[in-house]
């Protein structure tokens, strides 16, 4: 199909998935003309981009940029939020120099999410996050104080006058705990590894999605194979460690550290299965040792794009 720069073609490839709402994947050809991406209800996901044009490429022309780095950009821009602009002229992929003549454009595909916002104030206990349908990814966290009312009932104002108030490593801390599951609660302590404002009284506020995908669970000296039949896998969340108490725990006394993070596993599974239809996961010696004795195993939370299997039911 060719594309004309002063013509914007949306192709809607619709299929919902029961229990799943805000599920629907949507194809975008994005030109030049309108770089800008939008959900009327919930918000962005980006879930593959890839860079066209209307000539046939060879081995000797080299694409201004990869998909991968496409994909990155675009992520980073939209995910979580309602509506983005997607590039300018200036960066990714170079889409409106005048001087690409082959009219170049963007494929992306992409969902709107359920979008859920929860604030914990300091002191309360435990945190929950949850989806009906889909997995926690967390958006956006912030623990400290941004404005002087959230958590402020009962406390003297000398406590709630510090409004840019943000402990650094939040995001991260909160991701690595939660992504890819159902549910999770952790303790509100956790983030009590440092004071970013001593004096001022603090909260947690955390911005997720949930995310349709299944989860893959290895034990540690197995194999689990991914299959997507005709479709092609995208991969989540990847982690070799322990996060709970319960999953690989039949007749393991070895469970006491469930903050066993390995974040560089991710990357290795995405060698293993990106854009692939099936492929096999399990223990590498990469992985290292990220909690030594405690009992291991390995998490992937991913989704199967395109063909019969584009929209997911169960886990």
């Amino acid at each position: 199909m060719l594309l004309n720069q002063s013509v914007l073609i949306i192709l809607l490839q619709v299929s919902l998935c029961l229990g799943y709402g805000m599920s629907v994947l949507e194809n975008r050809f994005l030109t030049c003309v309108d770089l800008s991406l939008q959900c009327d209800h919930g918000v962005l996901k980006v879930y593959g981009v890839k860079y066209r044009t209307n000539e046939k490429s060879t081995d000797e022309s080299p694409k201004p940029c990869s998909d991968t780095e496409a994909f990155n950009t675009l992520s980073e821009r939209c995910d979580g939020k309602g509506q983005c602009q997607v590039t300018t002229p200036s960066s990714v992929c170079d889409l409106c120099n005048p001087a690409q003549l082959n009219q170049p454009y963007l494929e992306v595909t992409y969902g709107c999410l359920e979008s859920k916002h929860v604030t914990t104030c300091d002191g309360a206990g435990m945190v929950h996050l949850e989806c009906d349908d889909g997995l926690v990814f967390v958006q956006k966290a912030v623990y400290g104080r941004t404005d002087s009312q959230t958590c402020s009932q009962g406390r003297p104002q000398g406590q709630l006058t510090n409004t840019q108030c943000s402990q650094e490593g939040t995001l991260t801390r909160w991701s690595q705990r939660c992504d890819g599951k159902r549910m999770c609660e952790v303790n509100m302590k956790v983030n009590h590894v440092s004071d970013p404002c001593y004096g001022t009284y603090k909260y947690l506020d955390v911005t997720y999605i949930c995310v349709p995908a299944r989860v893959s669970i290895t034990c540690s000296d197995s194999t689990s194979s991914l299959d997507c039949g005709k479709g092609v896998i995208k991969v989540f969340h990847a982690n070799f460690g322990r996060r709970d108490g319960t999953t690989c725990s039949a007749g393991r006394h070895e469970l006491s550290d469930q903050n066993c993070l390995q974040p560089k596993v991710l990357e290795v599974v995405k060698k293993w299965c990106e854009g692939k239809s099936r492929c096999t996961v399990g223990h590498d010696p990469t992985f290292g040792d990220p909690c030594y004795g405690t009992y291991k195993y390995l998490e992937v939370s991913y989704r199967c794009l395109g063909g019969e299997y584009r929209c997911l039911g169960g886990y």
